[in-house]
């Protein structure tokens, strides 16, 4: 993305990506799920904003599924350079989070 290579050729995966990059970093009791109309634009050399939006889907009275779109957006920043890895700060509607890639992924460095 770096080097400005078209996000609709990244899309499902990116998607997939968010989903679960939010799923270990938010707590709240909803259940992500993917995200839709997302765009992103190159804020620093080494940092992308992605923006969107979320499916979320909760469960309410009688066990009926509900689902509903949060705005999304993604800051991710690559600090290897200075061996602070990929740092992330996510956010859907008011829940936030922030993480080093490999760290919410569990991948020792």
């Amino acid at each position: 993305m770096i080097n400005r290579e078209k996000i609709d050729v990244y899309e499902e995966d990116l998607s997939f990506l968010f989903e679960a990059i939010a799923r270990n970093l938010i707590e709240c009791p909803l259940t992500f799920d993917g995200v839709t109309g997302l765009t992103s634009k190159i804020r620093k050399s080494h940092q992308i904003v992605f923006e969107g939006k979320m499916w979320i889907m909760n469960i309410e009275k009688g066990n009926k599924w509900k689902d509903w779109l949060e705005p999304f957006g993604a800051i991710v920043t690559d600090k290897r350079i200075t061996k602070q890895g990929v740092w992330i700060k996510i956010w859907v509607g008011e829940y936030l989070g922030e993480g080093e890639l490999s760290e919410i992924f569990g991948v020792k460095k």
